[in-house]
């Protein structure tokens, strides 16, 4: 008797908490997504997409949504209160509450199937008032983890709502500048050491080697100063190479790291072999 009025005071609770006000009602639209239907993937695979959508969604808070976890909590709580004997008194109410619950305006529905050596996954969003479907999304990529980044765009797209935010530029866009700058004062050590190495020659032997290879001037200065300089010149080169290297690095990982213009947009595209013909797999 007192597991049944736990229970029952449990689920009262729960349908207050789920049961939104007629000013929430009218921002947030119930959504109800059921397991994702597998094709040729494992019924896992499958269920932990279906997952990600709703984590997704339900994030945007632009929904109320009920994902596949949370009908099975409301179904295994109200087959506990019929074993417990909490609705003897008056199962209609319990039935009426639970539909009242799990009833929502629009139901999202979706498919992962593999296709050769890619995996698709495909959304389509119904509305249950009209009983049609609103509106569907299908994306294609080479990896469940490659298909799984693509989750927001068909989320958005099959539900209409906003795509998510682009991802931020800060990072990538100061590499690339830091790079660039790293190249050029490379390149401007580079230019200065071979200009003072020119200097250096024509001071050493301004008239030019002779024909037998030899310098027909004079040293203006001691042969250690020129010892010096010269060790100062190959340290600059070094330093030249070194600063053009780190640059060209760093502008190399921030184009690497540049989202595209359209973050829908991926880099990373290949032919996939199907079922008696081709397709292009990635994230476009």
């Amino acid at each position: 008797m007192r597991v049944a009025v736990v229970l029952s005071v449990l689920w009262s609770l729960l349908a207050f908490a789920a049961e939104p006000t007629a000013e929430q009602s009218e921002k947030k639209p119930r959504l109800i997504i059921n397991d994702f239907t597998a094709l040729r993937v494992s019924p896992e695979e499958a269920s932990a997409l279906s997952d990600a959508v709703a984590t997704y969604l339900a994030a945007r808070g632009l929904f109320e949504v009920l994902g596949p976890r949370d009908v099975q909590t409301l179904l295994g709580l109200e087959r506990q209160k019929q074993l417990v004997g909490a609705c003897n008194d008056d199962p209609l109410a319990c039935s009426l509450d639970m539909s009242k619950l799990v009833s929502a305006r629009f139901a999202l529905a979706g498919s992962l199937a593999r296709v050769g050596n890619a995996y698709q996954l495909t959304l389509q969003l119904i509305d249950t008032e009209r009983s049609q479907a609103v509106s569907r999304s299908s994306k294609l990529a080479g990896s469940l983890e490659a298909l799984r980044e693509l989750v927001p765009y068909a989320a958005s797209e099959a539900t209409g709502s906003p795509l998510p935010p682009p991802p931020s530029r800060v990072l990538p866009v100061t590499l690339l500048a830091a790079g660039g700058a790293t190249l050029l004062s490379g390149g401007v050590v580079g230019l200065l050491a071979l200009s003072k190495e020119g200097q250096l020659n024509d001071e050493l032997c301004p008239g030019g080697p002779g024909p037998d290879g030899r310098c027909a001037g004079s040293n203006l200065r001691d042969h250690a100063f020129y010892v010096t300089q010269q060790q100062n010149l190959t340290a600059q080169k070094a330093l030249s190479i070194g600063l053009m290297v780190g640059g060209a690095l760093l502008v190399g990982v921030g184009l690497w790291l540049l989202p595209p213009d359209d973050a829908r947009a991926r880099i990373s595209v290949r032919l996939v072999p199907g079922l008696g013909s081709f397709a292009l797999a990635g994230a476009f």
